[in-house]
């Protein structure tokens, strides 16, 4: 994926596996998940997004994991989400 304004957007989604995907210049998120529960995202490739290359909002027991995050705005951006677990 390259030059989109998202690479991913997800919204009141349940279980996810985003796996194994590149991205690159995003005007907005590499990933972006809303509402979203039980869920992973893993082994991705984001580079220069204009804003966070993850970003997860009111979403819980997501894991992240094995992800190459590059030249964005932030690497990974939370807001009222619960349970998370970040590795590597």
């Amino acid at each position: 994926l390259v030059n989109s304004n998202w690479g991913i957007y997800s919204e009141n989604s349940t279980p996810l596996a985003i796996s194994n995907n590149m991205m690159r210049d995003m005007k907005e998120d590499g990933i972006e998940l809303s509402n979203a529960a039980s869920s992973s995202i893993s082994g991705n490739s984001i580079n220069n997004c204009g804003d966070p290359a993850i970003s997860l909002f009111y979403s819980s027991d997501i894991t992240i994991e094995n992800n190459t995050l590059l030249e964005s705005r932030h690497g990974i951006l939370s807001e009222d989400a619960t349970s998370l677990a970040v590795r590597n």
